[in-house]
């Protein structure tokens, strides 16, 4: 069972209680049979089931009208933000295109609350080293420090969410969090996958730039089934690689085959064990389809030959197993954004971002 800390639950327990609504009823809301803010600490779970916290998160939005994770930040973001943020990056072709449009929705939605608008860059470079630090929240004299789980959770969210972007999970080098550090940043750690640093100047996280290149996988389509199911997929304590268990072991069947002849939804469910309508049924689950799998696997193999320029756009088109070439360039045009011609032209003149 999918489960996540009690004390992330009783963050937010304690701001549903300072709302005034009854929290015996916010319990019964969220199917949990025991008080934490009143029972005996000693007899609770260390751990919590992450639907419940999700049907809780649900409830604070929609009491305070704010999608800022009910965590006391320094501004508002009413119900609906979330989706027209993702709905603004969703056709961006790479995750550093995807950040930088992010910062552009927010600083827009800016002009329209009682916040402080934070100038700087999104992007800093760090030395030599061939990193960046990507800021999500600029720190500011005036605002007020909020507690370190309340940054973390911020953090937290939106490295899922551009995991699920990017179909993997983000590779970190390092976070950054504005907060004074706890009394134990072990747990933090854990969840990052990589070392947490308190007491910074801004909140953020550190890549290297070459992952800024990752393409965006997800569509419209996906976004829909990843919204219906929010904020579920975004608290969930499994990392976002692996967020999508059938997604990756056809990823990783579809690498087994040839490139000529790769294998149909039904070929792939009898090598999974299942029928075509479970298999069609559980990837809707995980917001995908195995046409969209098989279209991104070829988009990807098609840019890795695109990026050999000892081979002509012909011999890519057959290896890829068209038969007929303009259909390899009306394909590779629908999944890139530009035709074959003129990414192999950016590229050999050293502009293209492979």
């Amino acid at each position: 069972m999918n489960s996540m800390p009690l004390k992330t639950l009783t963050t937010l327990l304690r701001v549903v209680r300072e709302q005034g609504y009854p929290v015996e009823q916010a319990l019964l809301h969220i199917g949990l049979e025991f008080n934490p803010l009143e029972d005996d600490p000693a007899s609770l779970p260390t751990q919590i089931p992450t639907d419940c916290y999700s049907r809780l998160y649900g409830l604070l939005m929609e009491l305070l009208q704010d999608e800022a994770f009910g965590l006391g930040q320094e501004y508002h973001s009413p119900p609906g933000t979330f989706r027209m943020m993702c709905l603004f990056v969703i056709h961006c072709p790479t995750l550093e295109q995807a950040l930088r449009r992010a910062r552009e929705f927010y600083d827009y939605c800016d002009q329209f609350r009682d916040s402080e608008h934070h100038d700087g860059p999104l992007f800093v470079p760090q030395g030599e080293s061939g990193n960046v630090l990507c800021v999500l929240e600029r720190g500011s004299p005036s605002q007020q420090n909020r507690a370190h789980i309340g940054h973390a959770n911020v953090l937290l969210m939106m490295f899922r969410f551009y995991s699920w972007l990017i179909g993997r999970e983000l590779p970190l080098q390092e976070v950054r969090v504005r907060a004074n550090e706890p009394a134990q940043s072990q747990p933090y750690e854990a969840i990052f996958g990589c070392p947490v640093r308190f007491g910074t100047d801004h909140s953020g996280l550190v890549m290297s730039n070459n992952v800024l290149q990752l393409p965006i996988v997800q569509t419209e389509d996906s976004l829909r089934e990843f919204l219906r199911q929010a904020p579920y997929h975004l608290v969930k304590r499994e990392t976002p690689g692996s967020l999508n268990p059938l997604t990756q072991k056809i990823k990783q069947l579809l690498t087994e085959h040839s490139n000529q002849k790769l294998p149909n939804a039904s070929e792939i469910a009898l090598t999974l064990n299942m029928s075509p309508r479970t298999l069609h049924r559980k990837l809707t689950s995980e917001g995908t389809s195995f046409q969209q799998l098989k279209d991104d696997f070829r988009r990807e193999l098609a840019v890795h030959y695109m990026n050999r320029p000892e081979l002509t756009l012909d011999a890519i088109a057959a290896v890829m197993g068209f038969q007929d070439n303009s259909a390899f360039y009306r394909s590779f045009k629908k999944w890139t954004g530009v035709s074959p011609g003129r990414y192999r032209a950016t590229m050999l003149a050293g502009e293209a971002n492979p």
